[in-house]
């Protein structure tokens, strides 16, 4: 709508009661039309997360909602221990009739604005091609290439893997391997257990119990635990799942909790072998044993300060459990 223009929108912190028009807009602009857990979806990332409640902004045309922005709250724990808290840019819409406005700028910094006065300390995500010049222009820097890391099944799946260069699938293909993870994961005791062998060093996710049960909680993510020894949490395990991409299925490593680097290798070759997944796929920045680098390839990083300073690129020890879904 060519002849509105920025002045005459009215820009607020969005209300439980904007939902109603916000979600038609995600999910328009998102591709998610057909997708029956989409809302549920929403909800589990958005208000049940242990870290608190996303914080959303709204822009208003003559009182309809017409825009949607908002931000994944997220706890890091710096090299020296300290609690940093973040925010993730992740979904926004925009009414079609209202794109060319500047609606997601315009959000996009009263959201900058507000949380720099609420004391959050920086703002990251992984924008794609299209996005990252949009928040470079509006103070983004890029921090990092975050390198991923594979391990093949055998020969033949590293063909596999080859060849399926598609997006993965967001919902997870079924296995009974291992334990299922949110169930596992809301024995407090169990989840204890494992945030022992938790990274220790660089600026990492603040993994809680909370953390743990929340991040592996909605169920058509699949999320599975394999333990070292099931009877005896203490020895380790790792988080996975299994996703298709294109003619390969995958075993996402979403978190390798474990006392050590073989223990972690021979872990994701279990997950191989029992489920028959063709590789197994994580971020190298965190834990990562076993998985063999792959070269120029992982998303781009990017951070923006608030009321505090961003890391030094070097810094960051992240984990796909960090970064993928959101």
């Amino acid at each position: 709508m060519s002849s509105v223009k920025p002045e005459d929108l009215v820009i607020r912190a969005a209300e439980p009661e904007d939902d109603a028009a916000a979600l038609p807009m995600l999910r328009a602009s998102l591709g998610k039309v057909e997708d029956p857990h989409y809302e549920a979806f929403l909800q589990w990332k958005h208000r049940a997360n242990p870290f608190g409640v996303s914080p959303a902004w709204v822009a208003l045309h003559d009182g309809v909602v017409v825009g949607y922005r908002t931000f994944l709250r997220w706890e890091f724990l710096t090299d020296n221990g300290r609690v940093l808290r973040a925010v993730r840019a992740v979904d926004t819409a925009t009414d079609p009739a209202y794109r060319g406005v500047g609606i997601f700028r315009t959000l996009t910094l009263q959201g900058v604005s507000e949380l720099t006065l609420a004391g959050d300390g920086i703002v990251f995500n992984t924008p794609n091609d299209q996005s990252r010049p949009g928040y470079l222009k509006m103070g983004w820097s890029l921090a990092r290439q975050l390198p991923v890391g594979v391990m093949p099944r055998g020969p033949r799946s590293m063909v596999s893997m080859l060849t399926s260069r598609v997006p993965a699938s967001l919902w997870s293909e079924a296995t009974d391997v291992g334990l299922d993870a949110a169930v596992a994961l809301a024995d407090r005791g169990i989840a204890e257990s494992l945030i022992r062998h938790a990274p220790a060093k660089g600026v990492r996710t603040n993994r809680t119990p909370e953390y743990l049960a929340w991040r592996t909680a909605f169920a058509p993510l699949r999320y599975r635990l394999l333990l070292v020894d099931d009877s005896d949490p203490a020895r380790g395990g790792v988080i996975f799942r299994l996703r298709r991409r294109g003619e390969a299925v995958e075993a996402a490593m979403v978190e390798q909790l474990v006392p050590d680097r073989r223990t972690g290798a021979l872990l994701v070759r279990r997950v191989l072998r029992e489920t028959g997944a063709d590789y197994a796929i994580g971020l190298r920045t965190g834990p990562s044993a076993g998985l063999v680098p792959l070269p120029r390839q992982g998303p781009l990083l990017t951070t923006r300060p608030l009321a505090a300073s961003a890391p030094s690129p070097g810094d960051w020890a992240l984990t796909l459990g960090d970064v993928e879904l959101f």
